[in-house]
């Protein structure tokens, strides 16, 4: 569950950047004031050269990197060092958009060199180069490290604990304590890796990327590093666009909630679609008994895995849950998920749900990962979240008992994290919009990971921003092939600075 959540990179669609060639370049650094006791870090040498031969499609990109301090109240601790990406002008010479896919914990560098032309469509291509920076302890950034591959193998496959019951939990606090102590002990990464500097890292590439203030599409988690960014640097901030609200307001537990009722809808609405225009292949019976059917067959393999061509990996809950959750993500989607449901159901065969599971946690055919999405999650949002009070847990897991039957991926968050060895330094609370330039802010009416009402309530609180209302099920809205409707509201603003119409809902 926890592999997409936020993400949508994993969970997207990739498209392909057209051949080019690229060419190295140093840009002027910007002319805004730095801040005071930074200058070392906005003053170092940067340059756009050749990617890494391991960067997906980085033979038609340029990458840069450069240094951070670790601890930017006390910059003398250390340095991490930051990647980023760039698409577009043989001379790196245009302005630029900075993408960040969401997560946290997903690439933005590989995101964007993979899907520099499904994001944007060709009159904003025209104007802009696009530049991926993945956030300290992502991939290609410092990473934060815990797991070999084959401790991955096993997480990804194993089971949550019963968290109904008073072992279960503190069997599940245990596992997360001893995760976060294998990730301390290989490197002290994890102890940076809030949001918060993330941001402040983004105002040091506008900088020396020679950009007097910065042009942003954040998706999903995105959205919060970008609201973060607005809060910090109002005076450098330009054109925003962020596409699936994370409201910075929200708790933890909070945010379970509204993701739990989310995804309960979603599945509603497949089961519906499958057997209104799956009829022939959809094992699943119509309206609420489908969904119990969903859920006890996901229940059933905790006891009972399903065998798959890989003798050494059974298709188990947890991977099942990953393939299945992943799935509502997308649409586009469906047609794979029952197929997929319909082979494990029908045929007691978990090949293809393992296969999807697969994709979605980033696992190669070898065995080996693409990515540290997961560590990187867990370690930023244990930083960014501060814990609620121990005598809230239990009144939160049973209002999540009462939302849906799917509660158990989602309950006893915090309880689960109190052990974290590296204690949170983020805060939430109200955004002091007041003095955030406008902005867009797009929400989906169905919207799984990001719920509207999280995006409706981001716009309450920035009296600047317009909030525009993509109808639909899918995580997040805005690329080349979204409807004329958001295109046009993102593409008119990011060109011309156009905002759209406060209120706008696209059909």
């Amino acid at each position: 569950m926890a592999t997409c959540a936020l993400f949508l990179g994993a969970c997207g669609l990739a498209g392909s950047q057209g051949e080019g060639k690229v060419v190295e370049a140093t840009p002027t650094p910007s002319t805004v004031e730095v801040p005071a006791g930074l200058e070392s870090y906005y003053s170092q040498s940067f340059k756009w050269e050749s990617c890494p031969s391991e960067v997906p499609d980085g033979n038609k990109a340029l990458c840069a990197t450069f240094k951070a301090p670790k601890d930017y109240q006390n910059p003398q601790n250390g340095d991490l060092e930051v990647m980023a990406v760039r698409l577009g002008d043989e001379g790196a010479s245009r302005p630029a958009i900075l993408v960040n896919p969401g997560g946290p914990g997903g690439s933005a560098v590989d995101f964007v060199s993979e899907n520099g032309d499904y994001m944007f469509t060709d009159k904003v291509m025209e104007k802009y180069d696009v530049v991926g920076m993945d956030s300290r302890g992502t991939k290609w950034s410092t990473p934060v490290t815990c797991l070999t591959d084959e401790e991955k193998d096993k997480q990804t496959a194993s089971n949550s604990p019963d968290v109904s019951t008073k072992e279960g939990r503190l069997t599940a606090r245990q596992e997360l304590a001893e995760l976060g102590a294998k990730c301390l002990e290989k490197d002290d990464v994890v102890k940076w890796v809030d949001t918060e500097s993330a941001a402040r890292d983004m105002d040091i590439l506008r900088h020396l990327m020679g950009q007097n203030k910065l042009d942003y599409l954040g998706y999903s988690y995105g959205t919060f590093l970008g609201a973060t960014y607005a809060k910090l640097f109002p005076q450098n901030t330009g054109r925003f666009v962020l596409d699936g609200v994370v409201d910075p307001s929200v708790s933890f537990e909070d945010l379970s909630k509204q993701q739990l009722a989310g995804f309960d809808d979603s599945i509603g609405n497949y089961v519906d679609w499958c057997n209104t225009y799956a009829k022939e292949s959809c094992v699943l019976k119509e309206g609420e008994a489908g969904k119990r059917q969903l859920i006890d067959f996901l229940d059933g393999l905790r006891v009972r895995p399903l065998p798959t061509d890989d003798k050494d990996r059974e298709l188990t809950e947890a991977l099942a849950e990953t393939a299945v959750f992943g799935a509502m993500y997308s649409t586009q989607w469906f047609d794979t998920l029952t197929n997929a449901l319909q082979l494990a159901i029908r045929d007691a065969n978990g090949n293809m749900l393992l296969r999807m599971a697969d994709v979605l946690n980033e696992r190669n055919a070898d065995g080996t990962y693409g990515s540290n999405q997961t560590e990187a999650f867990l370690a930023i949002n244990n930083l960014d979240y501060p814990l609620s009070d121990e005598s809230q847990w239990s009144s939160a897991a049973k209002e999540l008992k009462q939302i849906s039957p799917l509660w158990k991926s989602f309950a006893w968050g915090d309880y689960t994290r109190a052990d974290w060895p590296v204690k949170p330094v983020g805060k939430r609370g109200s955004y002091p919009g007041d003095t955030t330039p406008p902005m867009v802010l797009i929400g989906t009416t169905h919207d799984p990971a990001t719920p509207l009402a999280m995006a409706q309530s981001l716009a309450k609180q920035m009296p600047k921003a317009v909030l525009v209302t993509q109808e639909g099920w899918d995580h997040t809205a805005y690329s080349s092939r979204a409807s004329n409707c958001i295109k046009d509201a993102v593409d008119n603003f990011f060109i011309d600075g156009k905002l759209p119409e406060n209120g706008l809902v696209c059909r």
